[in-house]
């Protein structure tokens, strides 16, 4: 009886792991390799379009895959092709970098890379920047390096750590608000009051103990999402989904390696930005507490310096760091009147 089920139990997943794959995964992939590091780039949607979205993902040490199988995603991919790359030390990357090689500079130096993949591979497509939180700060150094920002045709900047300097004392008076809060509620009050005590300390956000611990309070916070509670369409894709398509749990593990060796507190970008003379679009979350509203305006002012006008701020009045997940509808009707009007 037993070895029966067990032939039935791997009938089973031989079935749910070859059937409908095209439903979770249908493009074009290669790997882009440099200094120890072998990057996939996933391509998806409509390649006919002759626009190609480069998708900068968070963190450091998030990752591209995961994020490919949103509904916005799968929406935005019926009018344009989407470039889903998973950075160095990041997601589905692979290889063992060194840790010296976790610098902005090797970072543009690995997009640059990415970039001319993409020329070469697709005949010098229309190539777009979308970059979020840290993919923001990474488009913004690349855009602001050398003449790079010639080979690209528009940058969508979302809720970006370009200015880390000045955004992080920030986030921290954010948790040291939300803190008080709680206690005012009545709410985990012990906890609360060492986060708002510590907080009150104006920490020296240079140092790295200082931000991991800062970090633990943020993650405690509604700084993600203005309503943890809202209920929002998330990546389509469980254990089956996992099965028939690329994503490995390498996916959960391989940025726990990068995100101590890579030190970018000290990072400010502001005046550099000021050389970014494409069209560019700010999207930011009125309630985020990871960048604030604050450092969107600073974005947005930033961009091109004070007289350049081809660029945009729109804000998200009922989101956090997640206007993506939690106006998705509005974040679509932006993202395209952005592109189609380029």
């Amino acid at each position: 009886m037993k070895k029966s089920l067990l032939i039935l139990l791997s009938i089973f997943l031989i079935v749910i792991t070859s059937c409908e794959k095209t439903d979770f995964y249908n493009g074009d992939h290669f790997f882009v390799k440099s200094k120890g590091a072998e990057m996939p780039v996933f391509i998806k949607g409509n390649i006919r379009s002759g626009t190609i979205i480069l998708f900068l993902h968070g963190g450091p040490g998030g990752n591209a895959s995961l994020p490919s199988f949103m509904p916005v995603s799968k929406e935005l991919e019926k009018d344009y092709a989407f470039a889903y790359w998973d950075q160095r030390g990041s997601g589905l990357s692979r290889g063992n970098p060194d840790s010296d090689t976790f610098t902005i500079e090797q970072f543009v130096e690995d997009l640059d890379l990415v970039v001319e993949t993409i020329n070469l591979r697709y005949q010098n497509p229309r190539i777009i920047f979308y970059g979020i939180s840290w993919g923001g700060a990474l488009g913004s150094a690349y855009l602001s390096t050398k003449d790079y920002q010639n080979k690209i045709d528009g940058f969508i900047c979302m809720d970006s750590g370009h200015n880390l300097v000045e955004g992080l004392p920030k986030s921290v008076e954010f948790v040291k608000n939300y803190a008080q809060e709680q206690i005012d509620l009545g709410n985990n009050i012990s906890y609360w009051t060492e986060a708002r005590d510590w907080c009150a300390t104006m920490p020296d956000m240079t140092k790295k103990e200082n931000y991991f611990k800062y970090d633990s309070y943020l993650a405690d916070t509604n700084a993600y999402r203005k309503d943890p509670n809202q209920k929002v369409q998330g990546p389509e894709v469980g254990l089956r989904g996992t099965m028939n398509s690329y994503l490995s749990l390498a996916l959960f593990f391989n940025g726990a390696y990068l995100i101590p060796r890579f030190n970018i507190l000290e990072l400010n970008l502001s005046s550099e930005m000021a050389k970014i003379k494409i069209p560019s679009l700010v999207i930011w979350g009125r309630y985020d507490g990871v960048n604030t509203i604050e450092m969107g305006y600073d974005a947005f002012n930033s961009i091109g310096g004070p007289e350049f006008l081809k660029k945009e701020l729109i804000i998200l009045e009922n989101s956090a760091h997640e206007g993506y997940i939690e106006e998705q509808e509005l974040f679509v009707r932006t993202f395209r009147r952005f592109v189609n009007n380029l």
